[in-house]
């Protein structure tokens, strides 16, 4: 059996796949399974967590006849407990957290696990492959981000990685503290957004993780996304509650930039611009915008030139000045 001190200053670490299970749908489970015990070149454990399933995993996987995978069965508690319960079983020096209903690519550890060396602060990461539920592809997610990359998650700007396709190493997930259990959305991006406090990240264009997009999946539930208090609002509350010394700052002005982006995206039916609280966004920082506009690329240059010249008519000098450093920092 392997240790916890296994693979530490080795080349051929064991790595922990940590799968929540909650009323899956079998073909799909079946995929996400075979794709975490089909990793190549590294050594893996796959702990499946049954998060309270009506009816108990293991009977569904009964045809899995593979020593390297464990299936924990606990009192259903959502995925956070689901993923905390994987993390205190997990035997390896490296952790990666993925889902019953996506696929891994086969060789995407082992070429996690070589990005990120023996370095014991570092997060690699891989590019996502959005799919719709068939798995057809629709969409690629990647990032050239390396190094700290904190602040690019919390304002959700050019980090676009997915949790499935990054690689931890456990000290690194020990000091970002548990899954927040209370969460019920954006857990992931709070999770990141913890561990990335800790850590650095070093990256690839290469795809590690196929995401099935289907109506069933957690982050659809925007009604909850949206409540007081919760989704992408907890978040940055939370990161202010950890750095007190932000408040006050640009940085808390560009947090808020960020929210109101998302608020005005969400009340426009995906067209921000119609909105008056996505320009004021826009004005305090103008990156927050742009990820919203680039679905509408042949906007972008019309938006800028309308904006600047109703500066030039409108605003003291210094003023435009200002705005002027700031279009061009951010567009």
């Amino acid at each position: 059996m392997a240790t916890i001190a296994d693979g530490v200053g080795h080349g051929n670490p064991l790595v922990s796949l940590i799968m929540p299970v909650w009323r899956p749908r079998l073909e799909w489970l079946a995929q996400a399974v075979e794709s975490a015990l089909g990793q190549r070149n590294c050594r893996i454990e796959l702990i499946l967590v049954d998060d309270g399933c009506p009816e108990p995993v293991a009977g569904l996987l009964s045809w899995v006849r593979d020593r390297r995978l464990r299936i924990l069965r606990i009192e259903h508690g959502g995925v956070s407990r689901a993923r905390n319960a994987g993390i205190a079983a997990a035997m390896g020096t490296r952790l990666r957290f993925i889902d019953c209903d996506d696929v891994i690519d086969l060789d995407s550890t082992a070429r996690l696990l070589r990005l990120m060396g023996n370095d014991e602060d570092v997060i690699a990461y891989g590019a996502t492959i959005v799919c719709d539920a068939a798995l057809r592809p629709q969409a690629k997610l990647a990032s050239r981000l390396e190094g700290p990359a904190a602040i690019a998650c919390l304002l959700n700007q050019d980090f676009t990685v997915m949790l499935q396709a990054m690689l931890f190493p456990r000290r690194i997930v020990q000091a970002a503290g548990d899954w927040d259990p209370t969460m019920t959305v954006c857990e992931d991006w709070d999770f990141v957004l913890r561990a990335l406090e800790h850590a650095r990240v070093r990256g690839e264009d290469r795809i590690a993780l196929f995401y099935r997009r289907h109506p069933d999946a957690a982050t659809s539930n925007s009604d909850v996304f949206w409540q007081a208090g919760q989704g992408p609002f907890k978040v940055a509350s939370g990161y202010l509650d950890r750095h007190p010394e932000a408040r006050g700052t640009r940085l808390e002005t560009r947090i808020q930039a960020m929210l109101d982006v998302l608020i005005a995206d969400r009340a426009t039916g995906g067209r921000p611009w119609r909105s008056s609280r996505f320009w004021k966004a826009a004005l305090y920082d103008p990156r927050a915008a742009l990820p919203r506009l680039r679905r509408h690329l042949h906007l972008v240059s019309r938006i800028k030139a309308l904006l600047m010249g109703t500066a030039r008519r409108a605003l003291p000098s210094p003023v435009r000045r200002w705005l002027l450093a700031q279009w061009r920092d951010g567009l």
